[in-house]
């Protein structure tokens, strides 16, 4: 099997790395207790990353052709600004350069400053102690003051959203990590609140009764709940859209409270939440408040107006930045202007690891370069990503935990780059993100992302950041194990050549509750982006959709997937696939789903046309044959479509899958095969439903095989290959 292939080529890549360092490298030593003008010896070790870096540089030319290997003793290495490596810091196909960990020492690079619960004191400021809204929080908030050690370069909270470009920096505000744990910002309600200002109903603009999909989602929102969050009572003048006029006027809402009158500084209040398009997500600043009416109004417009939007269901939200709410354990507000940290503590505080989140670039940042390794290192704790990695060759990083990141964990745009063997989470916005290749002749970028635990990713940015983002051509994510995260684990967006297998996806998303699902594909404006294969992964607990190829997206191929328990919670399919033709969802097992697969209409706009005849224009009149892009059978197919309805309703395929439900019942409308056929232009056949009642089954693996072997023609899914492997 291809993948199969991959794994062995990188292996073979990482062994063949390994021994020619054992055999001939030369070894320089670094330790905390160690100089930075040192040789670098076992005895005179240099103290930091970027000494090493800087003498790789002096030795390179001595030492030439032969491998370089920076051996870290254990401590922490704390990282003030980012490390920066260029084409001279670059080693070759037979000399790589290694950065990696002694054998069994923990070594810790750190973008952040560790405070002391001894460098906390009592609140006393009687002014702060009145303005709090929970007064007998008082005695248990401690302050620290930042700029007496030194600490500067404070960031306000900024604005960001789904689909939100630059009103703006993006570089995260410092925040606060105790016990490895990251603390909330003070915010009202708690995380945990359930509050009786967040109404369960669809939201409607006018005053009628509920029609159609919107009593379908209706049952959805009723068993939704969503404690943290309010919601608002209604829009009273939706402002401006921010995709026209990113600075224009914001909207205003009405709201059942008058919470905001404890605040003493509402203009540096933000909201975090859904006030539009359910997928929607914001982060916006406060305008101005009126208590009096209730009503709230935004410094920034939302994407199409406040409000505003297709799907508009459940408007849902909460507001940070709030020194006046500091009341659970935990909780924190950091005063830029005076440089002071308010803390609220539990009794375990004098025992508590506490460190302040400061560094204000990429903690390690590679271009135009190669052949660089980072081995068995703790990257932890930055204001934007954790490693970048542009215009790369043949740069790995394995065996690492990358954590805390208020970004990114670790973004690579080039070819033959490598994500091995790590632990990543808590990014504040994508896991990995992996790009290159070339789109004129579709050679490969062959950058993996293999074997990794990717969770609890997209806590900052809450739509759109994946455990795994793929751009480009030729990219390999497999044998990943992602879980936990705000929106998707594996989004793909115009890209070619894909390949993702035997991952292991599961528990999420946990903040979109109506739409998206755990591996999104975006291609529909440019049907030229195709081969991407999705085969042999195990998709389990989903809420919303399991595979979606959404908005016109054309020739995904959807094969020997297990999919488990998906869409139960928002009645959705394991597989949909949103308007688009030459998608092929065959020789799958679905189990315990509602529905195994809708074929959407989406609706015949008309700036797709527009997009397609630029497609038409490039590759139509046989013009395609004189490409790399004469590989794809579908594609040709659809460059014959002439008429609007060919290119919106052409078919797609759902064949020779098993629909195995002993638990859960199909929907109404998926009697036939398991398959929803909105757009009557589905091509299904030789699906086989098994409705065996078994509510005492639960379904594990090991069960596969004997599934599958009892329905002839089934091809045998190896679930040997599923996962994580020892590596």
């Amino acid at each position: 099997m291809l993948y199969r292939s991959l794994v062995i080529i990188c292996a073979l890549f990482v062994m063949l790395s390994t021994s020619v360092m054992a055999k001939n490298a030369v070894t320089m030593h670094v330790s905390p207790s160690g100089t930075e003008k040192a040789s670098g010896t076992i005895d005179d070790p240099l103290n930091s990353i970027a000494a090493a870096r800087n003498k790789v540089r002096q030795i390179k030319n001595k030492h030439k052709g032969k491998p370089i290997n920076v051996v870290f003793a254990e401590g922490d290495y704390a990282i003030n600004e980012s490390v920066l490596f260029w084409k001279a810091d670059g080693g070759t196909k037979d000399a790589p350069i290694t950065y990696k960990n002694a054998p069994g020492a923990k070594v810790r690079f750190f973008g952040g400053f560790n405070l002391k619960p001894t460098d906390f004191t009592a609140l006393k400021d009687e002014t702060f102690r009145s303005r709090l809204v929970n007064k007998s929080a008082a005695d248990h908030i401690v302050v620290a003051d930042l700029k007496a050690k030194g600490i500067s370069n404070f960031t306000s909270p900024s604005r960001i959203g789904w689909s939100i470009y630059k009103p703006q920096p993006k570089t995260a505000p410092m925040s606060l990590i105790i016990d490895d744990k990251r603390m909330p910002l003070a915010r009202w309600p708690n995380a945990d609140e359930h509050s009786p200002y967040m109404v369960y109903k669809h939201y409607l603009r006018e005053d009628r009764a509920l029609r159609g999909y919107e009593k379908k989602v209706q049952k959805i929102i009723d068993k939704t709940r969503l404690p943290g969050d309010v919601s608002y009572l209604s829009v009273t003048d939706p402002g401006d859209k921010a995709k026209h006029k990113p600075f224009g006027k914001g909207g205003t809402f009405k709201v059942a409270f008058d919470r905001p009158k404890y605040w003493n500084k509402p203009n540096d209040v933000f909201i975090d939440g859904v006030l539009s398009s359910t997928w929607e997500w914001t982060f916006n600043q406060i305008e101005s408040v009126d208590t009096k009416n209730k009503t709230i109004t935004l410094k920034y417009p939302e994407i199409n107006g406040l409000g505003v939007g297709e799907s508009v269901r459940l408007p849902h939200f909460y507001f940070t930045n709030i020194p006046e709410e500091l009341d659970q354990a935990g909780e924190y507000y950091i005063d830029n202007d005076k440089g002071l940290l308010y803390l609220v503590t539990d009794e375990h505080f004098s025992n508590r690891k506490i460190t302040l989140v400061t560094l204000d670039g990429p903690m390690i940042k590679v271009q135009n370069s190669g052949h660089i390794q980072f081995d068995g290192i703790e990257f932890e704790v930055g204001r934007d990503h954790g490693l970048v990695f542009k215009n790369t060759t043949h740069t790995m990083v394995k065996n690492s935990k990358i954590a805390h990141f208020s970004l990114g964990g670790v973004s690579i745009e080039g070819n033959n780059n490598h994500v091995i063997n790590n632990e990543i989470y808590g990014t504040g916005a994508f896991g990995v993100h992996v790009a290159g290749g070339n789109r004129q002749t579709l050679a490969p970028a062959n950058n993996t992302v293999f074997n990794n635990e990717i969770y609890d990713m997209g806590w900052r940015e809450k739509s759109q950041q994946p455990g795994v983002m793929v751009d480009g051509v030729g990219q390999h994510i497999i044998n990943n194990n992602i879980h936990h995260g705000t929106h998707f684990a594996i989004r793909v967006r115009n890209a070619n050549d894909i390949t993702i297998s035997g991952n292991e996806i599961h528990h999420l998303p946990s903040y979109h509750h109506f739409d998206g699902g755990s591996l999104y594909v975006f291609s529909g404006l440019q049907p030229h982006r195709r081969g991407i294969v999705i085969k042999e992964n195990y998709f389990h607990d989903i809420p919303t959709i399991g595979v979606y190829p959404d908005n016109y997206t054309t020739g995904v191929e959807i094969t020997r997937n297990i999919f488990n328990r998906v869409g139960l919670k928002a009645d959705r399919a394991a597989v949909m696939v949103n308007g688009g033709s030459g998608n092929k969802t065959h020789n799958n097992l679905i189990v315990d789903s509602v529905e195994a697969y809708i074929q959407g209409t989406q609706p015949m706009h008309g700036f797709y046309i527009t997009h397609w005849n630029k497609v038409k224009g490039r590759f139509g009149g046989n013009k395609v044959n004189r490409t790399p892009y004469a590989k794809y059978p579908e594609f040709i197919k659809w460059l014959d479509y002439k008429t609007d309805k060919e290119l919106f309703r052409g078919p797609s395929y759902f064949y020779n899958n098993i629909v195995y439900n002993p638990t859960t019942k199909l929907s109404s409308r998926a009697k036939n095969q398991g398959v929803v056929n909105n757009a009557k232009t589905l091509v299904f056949h030789d699906n086989k439903v098994i409705k065996k009642k078994d509510q005492d089954f639960e379904f594990t693996l090991s069960e596969v095989a004997e599934i599958t072997d009892a329905v002839e023609g089934f091809s045998p899914i190896d679930v040997s290959n599923i996962g994580r492997t020892e590596y």
